[in-house]
């Protein structure tokens, strides 16, 4: 594990160094605004792709072959994470206002009855042995959580990860738990100027095992390392998107080819490098933009 916290701490460090400079701030901020809409909502069972979750996001389009509550979650996602990083900027002590205040977001248009209020019924997570508690102890549990985050002394690495643990693991709300769980993870890293967490959704199984494992026998080994292993991972990959100077030539794609990749018309891919939300892993000696194919 100290090796983990010596790699972020590392890599930290040289991200802090790129986003010095504003247009890496904006690239940064719109991709995560998507990717994190994406990955979170897809653990939760949302169909939308990657370019479905961004069409969604960026031209508020609801219409299409999947529920249209699978595109409101992605706008919630988007507007939610807009709130965490004004928060995040605000350097104050996190507390349950906040929580409730992201979850209500996360719910908006789809449970407006439920959104940001505890659950008042019984829930279950569908396949996990984890026993989850009576809907009237949710307040007082909550009540704890909330002192623990006023007054913890832990660093901010472990807290943010713990946090996530306990809140999913009270899982006070009737519905959208693990997303703001997410995000207050986020949250607490972001006010320490790390990148957020993206758990990946080819990864969402070894997730939820972890965190089960963690429930129901109390032993926290393989869900710390998971999500000290999901920090680091991007953390490296922020770095990649932004430290152009040692992009590979040979792993790199023209502009057209990353077109097909990601199933657009090169004009969007252009349009895409204006506003920020892309940008091209580095320029050959003549000007033209070449694309990281993974990216």
């Amino acid at each position: 594990m100290t090796n983990f916290l010596d790699d972020i701490l590392k890599n930290k460090a040289t991200l802090s160094k790129l986003l010095k400079n504003k247009d890496n701030r904006d690239v940064l901020y719109n991709w995560l605004k998507t990717e994190l809409a994406y990955t979170s909502n897809a653990i939760e069972g949302n169909t939308l792709t990657r370019r479905e979750t961004t069409m969604a996001i960026e031209e508020n389009i609801t219409g299409g072959s999947k529920p249209i509550s699978h595109y409101v979650e992605a706008i919630n996602h988007a507007r939610a994470f807009e709130l965490v990083v004004d928060l995040a900027k605000k350097k104050h002590r996190i507390d349950v206002k906040d929580i409730l205040q992201i979850h209500k977001i996360i719910l908006s248009g789809i449970d407006d009855a439920n959104a940001g209020y505890y659950r008042t019924v019984p829930v279950r997570i569908s396949g996990s042995r984890t026993v989850l508690p009576n809907p009237l102890k949710v307040p007082d549990l909550m009540e704890q959580f909330n002192q623990w985050l006023m007054t913890t002394d832990e660093d901010v690495v472990h807290m943010a990860i713990q946090a996530h643990y306990r809140l999913v693991t009270i899982h006070p709300f009737k519905d959208g738990n693990g997303r703001t769980a997410r995000l207050l993870m986020n949250l607490i890293l972001m006010q320490s100027g790390f990148t957020p967490t993206i758990i990946r959704k080819i990864d969402r199984k070894r997730y939820l095992d972890a965190l089960e494992k963690y429930q129901t026998t109390g032993n926290d080994e393989t869900y710390n390392n998971f999500m000290l292993s999901a920090l680091n991972r991007s953390l490296k990959t922020a770095i990649n998107m932004l430290d152009t100077a040692h992009a590979d030539m040979d792993e790199l794609v023209t502009i057209s080819k990353y077109a097909k990749i990601r199933g657009v018309p090169v004009s969007t891919i252009r349009y895409w490098v204006q506003i920020g939300k892309i940008k091209p892993a580095t320029y050959t000696d003549a000007g033209y933009m070449m694309f990281d194919p993974n990216k």
